[in-house]
Formats: structure tokens, sequence, C-alpha cells
């Protein structure tokens, strides 16, 4: 039940877009971005030197339920119109969304906001692309 959570999933994607709205010159966030942010996670509070890319694959195939799980609960906001592929269609945390996180606040989710806080000041989207594919491929950073 840990290892396959949707709910801790859902936390975790809310997390990265609230980091994102109050940290970050873009608030928006794309599919890949938030399934790299998400990798990045995973590798540093995880302790495997697996590879990372069925890990990476069965996320990629579940992140679209989960965006549209979150946009019908009016946490997030979907940007794009019909022509917008699905990979580049942006998201970020609704003003409900940032009110629920911060009803939220408790220790455990206080620990995984800092997680997150910490990744994304780490791993820069874009700037790693060559360790990120070494990460997925041969589990190594």
């Amino acid at each position: 039940l840990l290892f396959d959570n949707k709910k801790l999933d859902i936390l975790k994607y809310l997390g990265i877009l609230y980091y994102a709205n109050g940290n970050l010159k873009k608030r928006k966030l794309n599919i890949e971005q938030l399934l790299y942010y998400y990798s990045m996670l995973y590798f540093e509070t995880s302790n495997t030197n697996a590879p990372m890319i069925y890990k990476y694959h069965k996320k990629k195939k579940r992140i679209h339920e989960i965006v549209i799980y979150l946009e019908n609960l009016g946490f997030v906001e979907v940007h794009g119109d019909i022509f917008t592929r699905l990979n580049s269609l942006m998201i970020s945390i609704s003003e409900a969304g940032i009110e629920a996180i911060d009803s939220w606040q408790s220790e455990s989710i206080g620990v995984y906001l800092k997680q997150i806080s910490n990744v994304m000041g780490k791993y820069t989207y874009g700037t790693k692309i060559f360790e990120f594919q070494n990460l997925l491929y041969e589990g190594e950073f």
C-alpha cells in the first residue's frame, strides 16, 4: 500500500506545484517537469540505486489521471486548448489548492514540503538532463 499510494502521489504533485507557485519564475509546469521533479524527489528520498525507468514510465501513465483528479477538485488549473498536445499542457496550482495545502499543515506534510523544496532547489529542471537520463537508465546521478 505504501509503495503505490495514489493519495500520497497526489500530495506530492500538488506540493511540487505549490512550491513552484511561490519559488520559481515559471509558476506553471508541464507534465514532463512534474515527472522530473517527482522522479528527483523519489531519488532523494528512497534508498535505491536501481534504474528508475520503470517507475518513471509507470508514473507517466498515471499522471494524466492525477491531473484530471486535481483539476476536478479545483486544486489545479490546466492551461491549454483543444489543439495543445498533452505533454505541452501547463499546470498551475489554484487558490483552492494553495488554501488546501495551507490548511493541511501537519508535521508529516511539512516534512514532504521541505523535501520538495530541497529537491526543486537542488535539481532545477533542464540543467542536468544528461545526469537525469543516467539516473533513469543506470540508477546513478
